[in-house]
Formats: C-alpha cells, structure tokens, sequence
C-alpha cells in the first residue's frame, strides 16, 4: 500500500497542556581520539566554523576544576540561541562504548540545547564538531543519550560529506531510537518506548501490550511517529488523528493508559521508576472501548493493517528522501543478491517504487499530491541495474504486474534471505557483502 510524505495535524497551535516539558535535555556528542598529543583546542573552534558555516563568536573559557580536563570553551553561532559547549578530557580506562577503541587517549565532548526550529541540521553540525575536532586521529563518535556509535567510515559519511553532502544521509531517525521491553521476548507482550524526544522539548512515544506477531508493524508505527513529530507538534491529547491513509489512532498521557494494564504486561508503574521525568505519551486506538468503563486500548487492529499492507503510514519528508538515495546508492547490493539467489530460495525481494498516477498499475493507490505520483511496494521478479519488474503487493486485487526504473526506486527490502537474516534494506546492505 502506498505511503504518503505529508500528513494531516495541527501545525501552528499552541502545545497540548499534557505534552509540555518544563526543559528539553541537552544533546551530547563524545568523540574518541586517538594519540599521546593533546588536542588543539584551535583545530574544535575551526571545525565548528566549518561545521555551522558561520564563525564562532562569543567565544569564552569555561572554568575547569577537574584535573582530567585538558581544555574547554563555549560559543555562539549566529541564527541559534544556545550556547555550545566543548571540551577535552583524558580517556579513561573502560570509558568507550563496548570497548570498541580502547587505544583512545582523548576525548572530545561537544554540549548543547537543540535548535527546535531545525533540528536535524543543528544536530548534523554539532557531530560534525566533535568528528572533525580531533582531525584524523578520531576513531569514534558517540551519542551517550542514544547508545549510538559510528566508526570513522560510518561518522566521515554521514557527518562530514565523504562520498556525500554532509548530511545528506541523515534524517530525523538519527535524534532517537526504539526501546523494546517485553516478560518474556518469545511470547510478549512488548512494550516499546521512545528515547531522545526529549531533547526536542517532546514527550517520548509508548505502545503498551503488543504482541509478538505485531511488533515489526509497531516499530514500522513508534518510528513514522517520532520522525514526523521532531518537527511538529503532537495532536492534542485523546484527539484521533492519521497516521496514515484511513489509519486513524490517538495520544493518550501514560498515567491514564497504565492504570488498566493488564497484569504483568511491561509498563506498568514499577517498570517506569527508573524513566527520567517528563510527560510521556502512549499511542493508542482512536477511540475508547469497553461497556461498562472507557480505557484506552493497543491499536491492534491498526497494527494488523499494517502488517497486511492493507495501508501504509505518513513519513516525515526528510525520512522519505534520505532512503530514496540510501536506495539508489545500495541498488547494485540488491539486484546482485537477486542474481546470486539459488533455485531453492524462499527469500521475498520487494522495491517501493514511484509511479505515474492514472495507469491500471496504480490505480488503486493513494495519492501523492506533491508530484501526482503513487508510492506503492512491488515484489519484483526480474531485476537489473537499470530496471525491474514485478507486481504490486498489499491487494489481491491490485497484484497487476508492473515495470519501473531503478530511478523510480525509493526504498528495498529481502525479506527471509538467510535463516540469520530475516531482513535486510539499503540502511543495512553491507550485510549482503
């Protein structure tokens, strides 16, 4: 079923009451550097010019009391309100994550408040200043909020324009990640919740009592939301709202969704002694349910849908084009593994693709008014470097065949490749090395 770059909420009114946090928390990028020599202190001012494209100003030294900080500063950069702070450290031992550079010496730390009117951006500056403040000898980049690392392959492209404009792959999925909690992980029932909204003054995302067949479809859910409401505001609490074409669900505070938790379901208020303070908002079915007393439900059914591909779900503009090039860039990866299949293989090789409206292919699709152009799922049969074929999925009835350029292509999946391997997209195309 297709799905749609654009999405109807509210834009430009005041903030639900229910979701307003009191400070949005800082955002922290750690680098790792390598070397006995100290880090210049002058290389972290000229890699923050480079990365704001604006010269820092108001530069002042912070007060050090800490033995292990070799050096610290704080500066301004026109069209953001908040200060950034950066300094150095000596490593210690145990300090790196997983302890994937052990051989560090150094550490670079850059600090701030996001600028909320462009997220992404700022956030794309801000790694860039820790990564290239350290020069070459930098190793790694670490987001402490999120658990995230990126290896100097990984950090040089994203953040700092190797083989790409810097940026170019990054969207809104790099400011937070999906929690998954769950009793017992091979019966459920799961709970997922958000992290790292709060550094947008947001509240974090929950869906409470999924069960195991649904969780892909809820990911695909807490993960659309979350992109799209780093930029807007969430729908007043309790109000339907789509997250997708006739997907209708709504926003519920926690504190009412948990008081009817089922019984050693995970979320309760046990299992939230140990959240950091701020309003946390739980998606929900759009209505309430039961005879005698209202509660707010899971979105099953919604769930269900989705895993059918009955429908699909609005996404946030930048998410959309960052994986129409992560595509593009991988779709040699993915006509190569379609060629190297054996005769056996059960493995399920599907391409999002976009197609003019008015042909019986896509009919039965839903509408992109930006282009007049439908975004529907194939599950292709012939495959080349150019070109594919296949038939659209979702709908029996729309299983007509179809053909389309890899220049129409704005995602991929193969689904079920190896028993190790039960997916792999352009994000994870490495895999197929």
């Amino acid at each position: 079923m297709a799905s749609r770059d654009h999405l109807p909420i509210q834009i430009g009114l005041p903030v639900e009451r229910e979701w307003q946090v009191a400070e949005p928390a800082p955002l922290s990028y750690i680098a790792f550097i390598a070397g006995e020599q100290m880090p210049d202190p002058g290389e972290a001012f000229l890699a923050a010019g480079c990365a704001f494209a604006s010269e820092p100003r108001d530069v002042e030294p912070l007060p050090i009391d800490d033995d292990q900080v070799a050096w610290a500063f704080g500066f301004r950069v026109a069209r953001r309100e908040a200060r950034v702070l950066v300094w150095c450290e000596r490593a210690q031992p145990g300090q790196t994550p997983d302890g994937a550079v052990s051989d560090a010496c150094w550490v670079i730390l850059v600090e701030t408040l996001l600028d909320a009117t462009r997220p992404v951006e700022d956030a794309i500056a801000l790694a860039a200043t820790a990564a290239a403040a350290g020069g070459a000898r930098t190793l790694l980049l670490y987001d402490p909020t999120l658990g995230v690392t990126w290896h100097r392959r990984e950090f040089s492209q994203l953040f700092l324009g190797e083989n790409a404009n810097a940026g170019a792959l990054v969207d809104e999925r790099h400011l937070y990640r999906i929690e998954l909690t769950a009793r017992d992980t091979s019966k459920g029932p799961y709970w997922l919740s958000s992290v790292g909204l709060a550094r947008l003054a947001k509240p974090e995302l929950e869906l409470l009592e999924v069960p195991v067949t649904h969780v892909r479809a809820a990911l695909e859910l807490m993960d659309a939301l979350a992109a799209r409401f780093i930029t807007n505001d969430l729908p007043d609490a309790g109000v339907p709202f789509e997250a997708g074409p006739a997907l209708s669900i709504a926003l519920v505070p926690a504190r009412e969704v948990i008081e009817t938790l089922s019984a050693g379901a995970a979320g309760d208020a046990n299992d939230r002694r140990a959240l950091p303070p701020g309003p946390r908002a739980v998606v929900c079915a759009a209505q309430q349910r039961g005879a005698f007393r209202k509660v707010w439900m899971p979105p099953l059914e919604e769930l269900q849908r989705l895993a059918a591909h009955e429908t699909g779900l609005y996404l946030a503009p930048r998410v959309v084009d960052v994986r129409q090039r992560l595509a593009r860039q991988t779709w040699g990866a993915f006509v190569a593994a379609h060629a190297a299949r054996d005769a056996q293989s059960t493995a399920v090789f599907v391409a999002k693709v976009s197609l003019a409206l008015g042909t019986d292919s896509v009919a039965r699709a839903s509408r992109d008014d930006s282009d007049e152009r439908a975004h529907v799922w194939v599950e292709v049969s012939t495959l080349s470097n150019e070109s594919g074929s296949g038939v659209v999925t979702g709908d029996a009835s729309a299983a007509r065949a179809v053909t389309f350029a890899s220049t129409d292509v704005g995602d991929w999946r193969i689904l079920g490749l190896r028993p190790d391997l039960a997916e792999v997209g352009p994000e994870s195309a490495t895999l197929l090395d």
